[in-house]
């Protein structure tokens, strides 16, 4: 068994298209020049690599631990995942429509109808809808190290949702 009872699963590059509110712990780009914190639209477009391949290099990783080997595991991960985020201008407390409408060639993110994000990379394979709250973190910022874990949540929390379509 994996993490909390889930399945055990091999290592996969990200393909997503995704709202995210990532706190200010958070670093969740491997760009510098795109926004990682914060209420974020974002694709994440990887290439194909096999799953057995990606665990052989998961070692690899521990490079990330020191910022110069940070720096070359951010430079070998953009080779392999495209991406595009945006700050999406809304107040994450207050109700808004939201809309991702994810095509074979592009993605597209409006709120409350006016359209702020478009880009053309656009994740492979299939999506699904996933809808949560959590309280973890994952930072490998362009001068630091890899760092991951949980914060503190002293206010309870929600997510409230009203009309929900998938189509």
């Amino acid at each position: 068994m994996g993490l909390g009872g889930a399945a055990q699963r091999f290592p996969a590059l990200p393909n997503a298209a995704w709202f995210f509110f990532a706190s200010p712990a958070n670093y969740l780009s491997f760009r510098s020049d795109l926004p990682a914190q914060g209420f974020l639209a974002a694709t994440f477009q990887s290439c194909a690599v096999p799953p057995a391949l990606l665990a052989l290099a998961a070692p690899g990783l521990g490079l990330a631990a020191f910022p110069a080997g940070a720096q070359l595991v951010r430079r070998a991960l953009r080779r392999l995942v495209k991406q595009s985020a945006a700050l999406v201008p809304a107040d994450v407390t207050a109700w808004h429509s939201y809309t991702l409408d994810w095509q074979p060639d592009g993605v597209s993110f409006t709120v409350d109808g006016q359209r702020f994000h478009t880009t053309e990379i656009a994740p492979s394979g299939s999506l699904g809808l996933v809808i949560w709250i959590d309280n973890q973190y994952a930072a490998l910022p362009p001068n630091g190290r890899l760092r991951f874990g949980t914060l503190a949540n002293p206010q309870p929390a929600w997510l409230e949702l009203k009309g929900l379509k998938v189509e």
